[in-house]
């Protein structure tokens, strides 16, 4: 038998009618959308599992989803779906739960995908983008099997760093007007072997702050964040905090991972060897990449501003809503900035937010859409990112129906359509 070979790159003649690029939650629930309104829906994802921050990075728990004193869901759709058959299959504690298992939420994505016929690519990271005169016409994704051109007529940017748009030469925003300085990232992990009934949780802030004071730990962060996980003697930690390093900048990004892990064996040994109830804990894993809050943002149709957040604004072309406050860790240092929205409210994104300007077949699902620095820090959170995501989905089928720029999608019928399928509640 004959087992010496030439390399020869694989190929992907078809023309699709959607690539998703990336497969956290915001492209999943993109591709899923599509998919079950009958596209041709390619997702291409870089490892070998799907939902982004809330796998790979280990970005825990999701943040509120209803309104507050009211309790009305305000993201329900496919994010709520994917939740309740998460639980379904033994991956919370409870249907409402916003802690979970990963391996669960990696079956329950494959299946998800699978049921609407989405084609899924792992293992592809995209490398290059053809753009001319507004239209995406092709991109270029690295793999085991060689350099892969992938055509389609819609693209969504689902990188939740904006690399499309970015490798397309499309302008953007980075971080805040002051500096330019993005909230800093995160690196979660996990310890096991701890006895919660024999922690002092006041004891320990006030501990760590001391100690903070004294030199004696060099995380920026100003107090401990901690939740339980699922696993009773599991505890999370979602602690860490990179600050001044731009996580788009690869030699930034590539120092930052180095950076985190000694602050994670740092907090480690602080919890293990101080802390009533940590004596026998054991630091079992941390995320295989860091949580990123803010990077890049486009330049889109509309941007989002605080007052729309804090005003709850309802725009007539909206196609998500919010809940969530306006939450900032500090970019330069120790501190976390928050101002709510009102009570029994929620406020709306506005699809003018999701189109890149200028552009003819470009959406973009996740926290890279159009806004101002603060008003991100309300809206990148998972929830609404999924919910953001659906939309830029159904927005494409429509727009295939209608043969139409994304900029020309009939608001309505994409209105009626979300409701329908429970997204814009």
């Amino acid at each position: 038998m004959n087992t010496t070979h030439t390399f020869t790159p694989a190929a992907i003649p078809e023309v699709f009618d959607l690539c998703v690029v990336g497969g956290g939650l915001a492209g999943v629930m993109s591709a899923v959308s599509a998919a079950r309104e009958g596209l041709r829906v390619l997702l291409v994802e870089k490892y070998g599992f799907l939902g982004g921050m809330a796998t790979a990075g280990l970005v825990h728990p999701f943040m509120g989803y209803r309104e507050h004193g009211s309790g009305a869901v305000a993201n329900a759709g496919l994010f709520l779906e994917m939740i309740g058959r998460i639980h379904e299959i033994g991956g919370t504690n409870s249907p409402t739960s916003t802690m979970y298992m990963e391996e669960f939420m990696k079956l329950i994505l494959d299946r998800m995908c699978r049921e609407a016929g989405v084609r899924v690519l792992f293992h592809a990271k995209m490398t290059d983008v053809d753009y001319a005169d507004g239209i995406v016409k092709s991109i270029t994704v690295g793999t085991v099997s060689g350099n892969i051109r992938i055509q389609a007529s819609y693209f969504i940017d689902g990188t939740g760093n904006g690399d499309l748009c970015a490798f397309a030469g499309l302008p953007y925003k980075l971080g805040r007007d002051e500096d330019g300085l993005c909230q800093p990232m995160t690196l979660c992990f996990r310890l096991a072997n701890v006895d919660w009934s024999r922690i002092d949780w006041k004891e320990m802030q006030a501990l760590y702050k001391q100690m903070r004071i004294e030199g004696k730990i060099k995380n920026p962060r100003e107090d401990v964040l901690i939740f339980h996980m699922p696993v009773e003697n599991i505890m999370h930690l979602n602690t860490t905090r990179i600050v001044g390093k731009n996580p788009v900048d690869i030699f930034d990004y590539s120092d930052s991972e180095a950076v985190a892990r000694e602050q994670v064996y740092e907090m480690y040994r602080f919890m293990k060897d101080n802390i009533p109830g940590m004596e026998n804990c054991a630091l079992t894993m941390s995320a295989p990449e860091l949580g990123i809050r803010e990077s890049r943002r486009i330049c889109g149709e509309y941007e989002i501003s605080t007052e729309d957040i804090v005003e709850a604004r309802k725009f007539d072309d909206r196609i998500a809503r919010g809940t969530y406050e306006i939450d900032i860790h500090n970019p330069a240092g120790t501190g976390t900035y928050h101002r709510g929205i009102p009570e029994n409210d929620f406020y709306t994104i506005p699809y003018r937010a999701i189109v890149p300007k200028g552009t003819s077949n470009v959406l973009v699902a996740g926290r890279p859409i159009s806004s101002t620095h603060e008003a991100h820090s309300s809206f990148r959170i998972m929830p609404i990112t999924s919910c953001i995501g659906e939309a830029a989905g159904a927005a494409v089928a429509l727009a295939v129906k209608n043969d139409c720029k994304t900029m020309d999608v009939p608001m309505q019928p994409l209105q009626d359509l979300l409701t329908d399928h429970g997204a814009l509640v």
